[in-house]
């Protein structure tokens, strides 16, 4: 948090951590099918709550790159009855994933942090049927993570900062987060 946002002082960035009840947490040493096993529970335990709206996924993953968000999309598509979102910006304009968000009932989307970023402050995606935020730790083949990137670092923390964080205090909002 302190690299994406360096003038931050310490009392500040004690108010954006993230707090266990954020974390989602199981017991079973994670497979090969880790990721849709995730996605396939959230998704059948929010359907009596949640009701179907556009533009609000129940999972939402973050990834790195556009490829792996293909890659990850692929892998999920199975998982939802709805179908899987991909938010990223390479060959995708914009208006175009506005104008789907508004159409499509989705279960889960997979972006990278500056789309979803750009269409969370577009109020395009919505947060409140989400049940959980993987964040994807996958390393490129230069070892690097979406977190370690300076690309996707600010971004990143702007979704946590700006959008998640207060979402997470409000009681209706139950969602939790889970690195993979």
């Amino acid at each position: 948090m302190k690299k994406a946002h360096p003038g931050i002082t310490d009392l500040e960035l004690a108010d954006k951590l993230m707090l266990p009840q954020h974390i989602y947490t199981t017991t079973p040493a994670p497979s090969d099918s880790y990721l849709e096993d995730l996605a396939k529970t959230a998704v059948s335990t929010g359907k009596s709550k949640n009701k179907v709206m556009h533009g609000a996924p129940q999972v939402l993953v973050i990834c790195s790159s556009a490829l792996r968000v293909i890659d990850l999309v692929k892998r999920l598509r199975p998982v939802s009855k709805r179908g899987v979102l991909k938010l990223f910006s390479r060959h995708i304009k914009i208006s175009d994933q506005i104008k789907s968000l508004k159409t499509t009932a989705v279960d889960i989307a997979v972006g990278t942090p500056n789309r979803i970023l750009k269409l969370l402050t577009e109020e395009a995606l919505k947060v409140n049927r989400l049940r959980l935020v993987v964040i994807d730790c996958w390393q490129d083949d230069k070892m690097r993570v979406v977190i370690d990137m300076d690309d996707t670092r600010k971004d990143l923390f702007s979704i946590w900062q700006d959008v998640l964080l207060p979402a997470s205090a409000n009681p209706d909002y139950g969602f939790k987060f889970r690195l993979v």
